[in-house]
């Protein structure tokens, strides 16, 4: 990613988002921290077993989105984004970092 122009690392970032968010779609609304744990640790031992496949492809996209995030520091203006869009994807970024945490730790999962 870091090789690519500051158009390709956008689209690298769109890829990254749209992927994060496509697994997510199902999470029930209101979509807090309650829910995605519910939605990726289930509510035994067994459940979430049978859904580490799915936290582990969550726990993939968000790093994908970071790395990509990370590689448009300080080019997100060069990329076409405005500054209320960088606030907004730095806001999701932590958001996304803190659900990873909080699923990690529901799950027994290495954080």
């Amino acid at each position: 990613m870091t090789g690519l122009d500051p158009e390709a690392r956008r689209e690298e970032l769109e890829e990254a988002a749209g992927e994060l968010r496509e697994l997510c779609e199902d999470v029930p609304v209101p979509m807090q921290a309650k829910q995605y744990i519910s939605y990726f640790c289930g509510s035994t031992e067994q459940s979430a077993a049978e859904r580490s496949p799915r936290r582990q492809a969550f726990y993939a996209a968000i790093g994908r989105f970071r790395q990509a995030c990370a590689a448009l520091d300080g080019d997100f203006e060069a990329a076409g984004y405005v500054p209320r869009e960088v606030a907004s994807i730095g806001k999701e970024s932590a958001r996304f970092a803190a659900l990873r945490q909080a699923i990690a730790a529901a799950a027994g999962d290495p954080g």
